[in-house]
């Protein structure tokens, strides 16, 4: 069988690679770069070849993390170091996952030597926190919590409630609690779509909580399904007032504060009744005043 030769010089191959990369001896000097190294780190091979890494840039790559992971590989022998570091070359701050690992000698050297590649991930990372800071907004807005009376908070919890969501609500009411100084909380079911275990689990970890800060908890609008998978898990509900409808629960939160809800047309019959019944003074009746007291303020 004949014998192929491939005539290819493996530093073209080795300089038609898209990631920066260089080649260091055990002295830490570069033996060679390619050009994506070049281009990335604005540096001409010439510059570089045969002077110290560190030295590179001004001292770009002369940080402790590259030098300790250097140092390890150096005596580690042929194990792969990969790591995250943050560079910050002449178009700015960019971040770099780097692999570097024991390479086979090059040419007649009989030192060591080290291939030390970069991947650039500044915009991976950027789209990550991007995504991140996405998924926070839409947890805050998809808990809303709205101050309806003094001292009267009302939540209203929507779709389906995961780990992450619920710890995020249970935050976000302890904090208003805080803010609002509440005493009475309404925490309406309505909207839930789907209950299972840890759904309900989670209801009962922020009523508890609501209650360790002197508050009640008002359940409204709790559906046959998940009555019935609170019953299934055992949980007690003796501790937390429970109204069908959240116009029920409004209702008892403000009957509990002392306030009370009645119909504008019954404020006006027993306000012609009060003036047809009062003594007019110059020809003039004389206009009621009407309060509601709550009873847990001073006057």
């Amino acid at each position: 069988m004949a014998t192929r030769t491939l005539n290819v010089d493996p530093f073209e191959i080795i300089q038609s690679i898209d990631e920066p990369l260089f080649v260091l001896n055990d002295k830490f000097e570069v033996v060679f770069g390619n050009r994506a190294f070049d281009q990335t780190f604005s540096v001409s091979r010439a510059d570089i070849e045969g002077k110290s890494v560190y030295g590179i840039g001004n001292g770009m790559l002369n940080t402790q993390l590259i030098r300790q992971t250097l140092e390890s590989l150096k005596n580690a022998g042929t194990e792969v170091k990969r790591f995250e570091v943050e560079i910050t070359i002449p178009e700015g701050k960019k971040s770099f996952v780097v692999n570097a690992g024991m390479m086979r000698r090059y040419g007649s050297s009989n030192e060591d030597q080290f291939l030390v590649r970069f991947e650039d991930i500044t915009d991976q990372l950027a789209a990550e926190l991007s995504i991140r800071e996405k998924s926070a907004a839409i947890l805050e807005l998809s808990t809303p919590i709205t101050k309806i009376w003094d001292e009267i908070l009302v939540l209203p919890m929507i779709g389906t409630l995961d780990t992450e969501r619920a710890n995020k609500m249970i935050e976000q009411l302890l904090d208003a609690i805080s803010r609002e100084r509440a005493r009475s909380i309404i925490m309406d079911g309505t909207g839930i779509t789907h209950i299972d275990e840890l759904v309900a689990t989670h209801i009962i970890k922020a009523t508890t909580a609501v209650k360790l800060l002197g508050s009640q908890v008002i359940m409204t609008g709790v559906k046959p399904e998940v009555a019935m998978m609170m019953v299934k898990l055992g949980i007690d509900l003796k501790d937390i007032v429970t109204r069908a409808t959240l116009q029920e629960g409004v209702q008892y939160a403000l009957d509990s504060r002392g306030y009370m809800v009645v119909s504008k047309s019954s404020i006006m019959s027993d306000e012609q009744t009060f003036q047809t019944s009062s003594p007019r003074q110059n020809g003039q009746g004389t206009k009621p005043t009407i309060r509601i007291v709550n009873p847990y303020r001073e006057p």
